[in-house]
């Protein structure tokens, strides 16, 4: 019996021996350094791994992660200046800013009055005075919040205020295959997903003619198609505009499609290259032979994986921007954009947008 258990107690030591020795399984290569989700076997799945797969799901969770951060930022930062400064003229907060922005704006004019009134008379209570009372109520909120934008503003220049706080960034692949407008080598692309039957997307167009114009160099327009299924001739269109492309009439012919979207059809378009000088016997067998369909389904399907399914969709050096916002919008990622670089901004710091006339 001794003999006999001091046997099995020296198989016992060797079996912990040999299991303490042994060697764990090497992960993969991709999974090295990398935050591990799971694992099985000799199988690791990543973090990264999982985002990858979930693609476009996270990229508007992430960019409402940001803005709600971002918005925080800002705030606390805005708060502790307006201390600072009240406490240098012997003020609390709130007498600083009654002063600051409740002090410094007037009472709205007749004239701005009217124009409101006019505008929205029908949505107003019927007694003229009430409606009076709720215009003049609207245009003083309007006039205090943009008298707190313009401290704000004047705030964080003052102390030189720098954003470190880095947005989520997608990476759309651009080519020479990619119809462009301006310096390839710009600070700011802007890469633009569209559908040539949207009616959104022909209201965003004033938009990026403005942002053109306001930034000149500073930007390259880059566009890209996402034909929605519910636009019957909208592939069609993508196709076509690519073809006149191959002889340099992109840009025409891309016109032509916004203007008249309602009217889109390969006999349209054939009588269209036929205007813009096209060999229209090339121009016909481009698009009969769906020459460049792989590339609208390549834009189709990356503009899908950075989450954007509706159009217009934009990726402004890799922030996305979803739908036709307004040129505010677009005007303060820019900004914000050559600032991080450095750069200059157009016409000033405090230059006011232009108007954007509505299609």
């Amino acid at each position: 019996m001794h003999s006999l258990t001091r046997g099995a107690l020296t198989g016992a030591f060797i079996t912990i021996a040999l299991v303490a020795c042994a060697q764990p399984p090497e992960e993969p290569a991709s999974a090295a350094g990398a935050e591990v989700a799971a694992r099985y076997g000799d199988t690791v799945i990543t973090v990264a791994d999982v985002e990858a797969e979930a693609g476009g799901q996270l990229v508007g969770l992430y960019q409402q992660i940001y803005q709600v951060k971002d918005q925080q930022l800002r705030q606390m930062i805005y708060t502790r200046l307006v201390e600072k400064a009240a406490a240098a003229e012997g003020l609390d907060s709130t007498a600083y800013l009654e002063r600051e922005i409740i002090g410094k704006v007037g009472e709205p004019s007749e004239e701005q009055i009217a124009q409101v009134l006019n505008q929205y008379r029908s949505q107003l209570p019927p007694d003229d005075a009430q409606a009076r009372q709720q215009v003049v109520a609207y245009l003083t909120q309007q006039a205090r919040v943009q008298r707190e934008t313009e401290l704000r503003d004047q705030l964080f220049s003052a102390a030189g205020v720098e954003i470190l706080l880095d947005p989520p960034r997608v990476k759309p692949e651009i080519t020479a295959a990619n119809p462009s407008r301006g310096k390839a080598d710009a600070p700011v692309v802007l890469v633009e997903y569209t559908d040539y039957q949207c009616p959104f997307c022909v209201r965003a167009q004033p938009t990026i003619q403005a942002i053109r114009q306001r930034y000149g160099d500073s930007v390259v327009h880059v566009f890209k198609n996402l034909p929605l299924p519910m636009h019957q001739q909208a592939r069609l269109a993508a196709e076509a505009a690519l073809c006149a492309g191959d002889q340099g009439k992109f840009w025409e012919l891309h016109d032509w499609l916004f203007a008249n979207k309602d009217n889109i059809s390969l006999d349209t378009l054939t009588v269209q290259a036929g205007e813009l000088a096209l060999d229209v016997p090339a121009f016909t067998a481009c698009v009969n032979d769906g020459t460049h369909r792989a590339q609208v389904e390549a834009d189709t399907a990356e503009a899908n994986g950075f989450g954007i399914r509706g159009t217009p969709g934009f990726v402004l050096n890799g922030r996305v921007i979803t739908g036709a916002q307004p040129l505010e919008t677009f005007i303060a990622v820019i900004d914000d954009e050559l600032k991080r670089k450095g750069l200059p901004l157009p016409g000033g710091q405090d230059a006011a947008p232009e108007a954007v006339p509505e299609s």
